[in-house]
């Protein structure tokens, strides 16, 4: 299940910004219950090369690069209940030729608080508010959201199926406000795990303790707010969506109990800014992409 709660943090970020977790082996029920991680902490960096970007013609080839940390402690409040507070920052930059109609950047800076419902080092339910700006550059107003997600694990069959379930709602996302999600753990054997879930579907095999390798994909993006510059720029202001499709393979190495390193390369089968209240959306061709990851926790 450690995999799951990793994967709660996945949700709560890709539903606003960009976050991928560490992929973790299951507590055995069984065993004797390791103590909750007080500290966590994730720092992360992807690149995805130059493609062309069009929207019914094509505007010009683009990159991509996205950037992302968060830290978050746990305060003990009773029993298996734990409040957890921290903080957030995503940026995307994109480079290659100058598309007047995009933005060069999207970035977002938010606090982090929620309820943990923990067992051992898992995480069993929780809900979280993320408040902060989703913006292009403007940290005002009109960027403010406060992403809420809450979800829940529940045992199908012990130390093998587990079901998740839960919701994300983000004011500022033009599309969808609201997501529902589902999704499946199932671990046959102590080598073998397979994760249905968004925002990283994968099989992972596991040839000991540290190291795990895995063939998958990876839903990166977020809801922001554009600026407005006053040059009637157009699209300035606008609520745009941004979203990567991608597709790869990695390994996840345990350097100590506490850090733990991500590496995974492939393609973003898709890029796309979806400007949905505006009724205007960019798509790009597939492109190479890779990606690190640092993970720690205490």
């Amino acid at each position: 299940m450690k995999r799951i709660a990793s994967l709660f943090t996945c949700f709560c970020v890709v539903a606003t910004s960009a976050f991928a977790g560490p992929a973790q082996t299951i507590t055995t029920t069984s065993e004797e219950l390791p103590p909750v991680s007080i500290d966590l902490f994730h720092i992360q960096g992807s690149y995805v090369f130059e493609s062309e970007i069009s929207r019914n013609h094509d505007l010009g080839q683009q990159d991509a690069f996205d950037f992302s940390f968060d830290y978050a402690h746990r305060f003990h409040l009773n029993g298996n209940l734990y409040l957890h507070a921290g903080v957030a920052y995503q940026r995307f930059d994109f480079g290659g030729d100058k598309i007047g109609r995009l933005p060069d950047q999207l970035q977002s800076a938010a606090g982090v608080i929620g309820i943990d419902y923990m067992h051992g080092e898992d995480v069993g339910a929780f809900i979280e508010f993320r408040p902060g700006f989703y913006t292009e550059n403007d940290f005002d107003g009109s960027s403010f959201d406060v992403p809420i997600t809450a979800a829940r694990i529940w045992i199908l069959q012990p130390d093998h199926l587990y079901l998740l379930t839960g919701a994300n709602v983000a004011f500022l996302r033009g599309r969808y406000p609201v997501i529902p999600f589902v999704g499946l753990l199932w671990r046959p054997n102590s080598q073998w795990s397979v994760y249905a879930m968004l925002p990283e579907p994968r099989v992972v095999y596991s040839p000991n303790k540290r190291l795990d390798l895995w063939a998958g994909g990876q839903l990166v993006g977020g809801s922001f707010r554009t600026d407005t510059t006053g040059t009637r720029r157009p699209l300035d202001g606008a609520q745009v969506d941004y979203s990567e499709y991608r597709a790869g393979v990695g390994l996840d190495y345990k350097i100590t109990n506490n850090f733990t390193v991500d590496l995974g390369a492939g393609y973003a089968l898709k890029r796309q800014f979806d400007f949905h209240r505006a009724d205007q959306k960019f798509d790009s061709e597939s492109a190479p992409y890779v990606r690190a990851m640092l993970s720690a926790k205490f």
